[in-house]
């Protein structure tokens, strides 16, 4: 019977839905990327389905991003929750969460586990045609009262890089993919996997660009799984993007981002998951003779 040797074991990994993944790390710690569980508008996916959280990355502090947040600590109230540092206060008030299980996120900063170091990476939130203003914008609800989280996501975002036990690398990138954010993510570069997301909004040759900065064996989309949902609720979001809205679905906007990526970044592979499945990535060697 014909073995695989696993030289790097990797990681294992499911999308959850928009931007929230769950990765299951090298040494056995499970990791969440901006989990938005029951809450979601779509592909929801229930609390009680997820067995482990030792780390939560928040990206930003968007509710669909973070609405699900309080009910993760009060399950996992040992894991460590990672958030910008402006936000926090936000945050910690809006969803009533233990302060002391948290850490106030700068860019550039460093944060070395037994099992995993965690690297922070400054972003910008992608901009819409109507602002996001402390009086007016989508930070304030439908009840008329302001939603601070919501305001601090827009004002502050950050990326992150996982480096796991055995040295896989996992970039998790979201935002504008302007020139600003290729230059500083080629500080970051030589990956296994980058986690992007993807946006009609966005300008497809500079996201090759970052691509190429970033430098993964593989690029996984998220974040346009919302787009239907978004246009029914908040078509305003959607003024001065450079395609019609009829051509703005899923299939549409990846087929064009693969077709740039292919030409542009012939070392990078596209691969899009299906909701909730697990996926294993890893490097090993399998016998095929004799």
């Amino acid at each position: 019977m014909k073995e695989m040797h696993m030289f790097r074991a990797g990681i294992s990994l499911r999308w959850l839905n928009n931007a929230g993944f769950e990765m299951i790390l090298p040494g056995g710690a499970h990791l969440l990327v901006d989990p938005w569980l029951d809450e979601a508008y779509m592909y929801p996916v229930p609390l009680k389905e997820i067995e482990r959280a030792d780390y939560v990355l928040l990206t930003h502090t968007h509710f669909d991003h973070a609405d699900s947040i309080g009910r993760i600590q009060e399950k996992f109230p040992k894991a460590a929750v990672f958030v910008g540092d402006l936000s926090a206060d936000a945050l910690c008030m809006e969803y009533h969460l233990n302060v002391e299980r948290l850490f106030r996120v700068r860019h550039g900063e460093t944060y070395q586990f037994d099992d995993v170091k965690i690297e922070a990476i400054g972003a910008r939130h992608t901009e819409s045609s109507t602002g996001n203003y402390w009086d007016k914008g989508y930070c304030i609800r439908k009840d008329g009262t302001r939603s601070p989280a919501n305001w601090f996501g827009s004002m502050e975002m950050l990326n992150y890089r996982i480096t796991g036990c055995d040295g896989t690398k996992i970039v998790v990138w979201g935002g504008m993919p302007a020139q600003e954010q290729v230059y500083r993510m080629r500080e970051y570069q030589g990956n296994d996997i980058a986690i992007m997301h993807v946006s009609p909004k966005q300008d497809f040759t500079m996201f090759s660009r970052l691509v190429n900065a970033i430098r993964p064996k593989v690029v996984i989309p998220h974040h346009y799984d919302i787009w239907e949902a978004l246009m029914k609720k908040s078509p305003e979001m959607f003024q001065g993007v450079p395609l019609p809205l009829d051509q703005i679905t899923p299939e549409n906007i990846l087929g064009i981002i693969k077709g740039h990526l292919e030409e542009d970044c012939k070392t990078t592979e596209f691969f899009a998951p299906e909701h909730h499945v697990w996926y294993r990535f890893g490097f090993g060697v399998e016998e095929i003779h004799g």
